[in-house]
């Protein structure tokens, strides 16, 4: 697969690292010069340093050979540019990142179609709906769905009271319809579990299953149940009034305040939303937790764009007893810092537009994948072609490597958990588990036959 960036910033810089590990080839266009001569110290990558919405810059990179143009600057006027003049070129798929809700949906003007655009992602816009589906599963640290909602990956923290640490994988007591898939142990150890290994406390696990059944998953493991109704937002962007947008349109009763500095901003927010209490003040400012009505608030969201700002006013957060804080994480780098802290629900708008973007970047019977907030693992949801190489084989034949497991699989309106003698058939959706230095032998097990990958990168 052979993959124009266009735009070296945060979201490009995810992008070729995610791609690069997956032995992509890759060119990156990137005008700054400091950031131009980074990316090329720091990834295998060519680095063209021009403005990316144009011809030559396209031409340098080898646009007419190109399967993938992926336009990610910070400036959406130049994104759509790049994608027009891509397809122009015949480039088979184009992605933009589009933060303007203006450019973001069809209009009677031109639809995306008509601007050569095949996907639109804003990951400020993706980044909002991930934590309003952590709000609904308050004891979650992060959720995702497979097979429209179906299927439910939840990660939780075991604590050292809950019934599930301490015990072999083959003797733990988890309801039908359900399998734990990792462990996150901190330090860098993740594993993907076997019969005889046990769960530590304090260490993430990621739990896949039947959406019914892990409904109520968090009461039988935890022994508790939190409900959220009343909800603090620190930050007024573009994250921030997002959701505030889509609490305000859920079907669930929340209260929401929304704290931004800015007070341009908030008179224009404040337009927007007609729910949402607008509160003009510094996230940061201890009188604001220190006051009653923050006491009885459920959840914070500290999305201010800035990691210093929502890594205090997590701790605030805390300090107060608010049950559930989520975070922001604008650089990965300070995740750890997030991690050591106790702030285990976090958001990473880079990973979530990664995930979308490889999505696209992926054979043509995957149908999604999520990057873990962690990095460490990544979960695919593809359809069993009638020529893969492990068809109609059993699970326990198939010879996956450890860092590899089928969680769950979607047979017809069926939902099950495969054991060793499940017999994989064609047209099975499979929502697979790996971890990154893994997941590029997918293909050995899973592509149809005569579907390969190709390199036709320009030299540098």
């Amino acid at each position: 697969m052979y993959m124009i960036i266009v735009g070296g910033g945060g979201v490009g810089t995810e992008l070729a690292r995610s791609f690069s590990e997956k032995d992509f080839d890759i060119v990156v266009i990137e005008k700054n010069p400091e950031q131009a001569r980074r990316l090329g110290e720091i990834f295998d990558v060519m680095v063209i340093e021009e403005n990316g919405a144009g011809a030559p810059a396209l031409e340098r990179a080898g646009v007419k050979t190109a399967d993938m143009v992926i336009a990610v600057t910070e400036t959406d006027e130049i994104n759509i540019i790049a994608c027009m003049i891509a397809k122009r070129y015949g480039v088979p798929v184009t992605v933009a990142r589009v933060r303007n809700a203006d450019y973001a949906f069809d209009s009677a003007v031109l639809t995306r179609e008509q601007l050569g655009i095949d996907l639109m992602i804003s990951p400020e816009r993706s980044a909002a709906y991930e934590i309003s589906r952590m709000l609904h599963f308050p004891e979650a640290c992060e959720v995702e769905y497979f097979s429209r909602g179906r299927v439910m990956m939840l990660s939780l923290i075991a604590g050292p009271e809950t019934d599930i640490v301490r015990k072999p994988f083959h003797k733990l007591n988890l309801p039908p319809g359900c399998i734990i898939v990792g462990i996150n142990e901190g330090q860098g150890k993740f594993t993907i579990p076997g019969g005889e290994d046990t769960i530590k406390p304090g260490s993430r696990i990621y739990l896949l299953g039947q959406s019914r059944a892990l409904k109520d998953i968090s009461r039988l493991l935890l022994n508790e149940h939190t409900l959220i109704n009343r909800v603090t937002i620190i930050g007024g962007g573009k994250i921030g009034f997002e959701l505030a947008r889509l609490l305000e349109e859920s079907r669930s009763p929340f209260q929401v305040n929304l704290v931004e500095r800015d007070g341009a901003r908030c008179e224009r927010i404040s337009r927007e939303l007609s729910q949402t209490l607008i509160l003009q003040g510094d996230g940061l400012d201890l009188d604001l937790f220190r006051q009653e009505e923050m006491e009885q608030v459920d959840a914070v969201v500290a999305v201010s764009g800035d990691d210093r700002t929502n890594v205090i006013a997590g701790v605030l957060a805390r300090q107060a007893g608010i049950k559930k804080i989520i975070c922001e994480v604008a650089d990965p780098q300070f995740a750890p810092v997030y991690n050591a802290l106790g702030l285990n629900s976090i958001i990473n708008p880079r990973l979530i537009t990664a995930s979308q973007i490889l999505r696209f970047a992926r054979r043509e019977d995957l149908i999604s994948l999520s990057i873990l907030n962690d990095e460490r693992a990544e979960v695919l949801e593809l359809v069993l072609s009638d020529s893969a190489p492990v068809l109609r084989k059993k699970v326990a034949e198939a010879g996956f490597p450890r860092g590899m497991l089928i969680g769950a699989l979607i047979r017809g309106q069926e939902v099950l958990i495969p054991r060793g003698q499940t017999r994989l058939l064609p047209g099975d959706h499979l929502i697979i588990f790996t971890l990154p230095e893994i997941s590029g032998q997918l293909e050995r097990f899973f592509a149809p036959r005569g579907n390969r990958t190709h390199n036709s990168r320009p030299r540098k």
